[in-house]
């Protein structure tokens, strides 16, 4: 009975394993003797590689966008007498500089101790209006050195004062008239233009 049952079992794996020769036998074109001629030639293998880390492409890096030049001041009238850098300096606000209420105003004069003369400052607008003239007395120069281009004598001194102009509500530009004397018509000579920004 074992055996019986053995033999059907063979017969069942070897008539598969038949079925499955021929199968392959076709596929690989050797079923039919009427086909034509088996190819013999290898087929092309296609290796396609495998992709490796990809490659950073270089970046232009953008040029920083260059800061726009501060357009000067047009604020101050063509000078009418400019002074020497030797006789008269101006050395705070610098020119188109942004200052606020109250602001600083200091400078030397090569001659301006001679009688007690100081100088004269005059705030003008854009509209050329004078807004107010001050008289700043010469300064005591004891511990303070001028300027090195200045021109130096017993009579050089520092002036200085502190500023305020009213109605300021923005930004307004204003231009700085510092002078030592006037004509008989009483037109400024000798005069440094100093154009600022004024700010409340």
């Amino acid at each position: 009975m074992v055996m019986s049952r053995y033999r059907i079992g063979l017969r069942r794996l070897t008539g598969g394993f038949v079925v499955v020769l021929g199968v392959l036998a076709v596929s690989c074109g050797g079923g039919d003797s009427q086909a034509g001629p088996r190819s013999t030639a290898l087929a092309d293998v296609i290796v396609t590689p495998s992709p490796g880390a990809p490659t950073a492409l270089p970046r232009r890096t953008p040029e920083p966008t260059p800061a726009p030049t501060p357009t000067p001041l047009q604020v101050c009238a063509p000078n009418p007498d400019p002074a020497p850098s030797k006789i008269l300096q101006v050395q705070e606000p610098h020119a188109d500089q942004q200052v606020k209420i109250p602001f600083h105003v200091r400078g030397w004069g090569s001659n301006i101790g001679k009688d007690d003369r100081g100088v004269a400052l005059g705030i003008v607008d854009s509209r050329q209006t004078v807004v107010q003239v001050l008289n700043l007395p010469p300064q005591p120069n004891t511990y303070r050195l001028p300027p090195s281009d200045l021109e130096r004598n017993d009579n050089t001194r520092p002036f200085a004062a502190d500023v305020v102009i009213g109605g300021i509500t923005g930004p307004t530009p204003y231009c700085l008239w510092v002078y030592q004397e006037t004509t008989p018509e009483g037109r400024p000579r000798g005069v440094i233009q100093v154009p600022i920004l004024v700010v409340p």
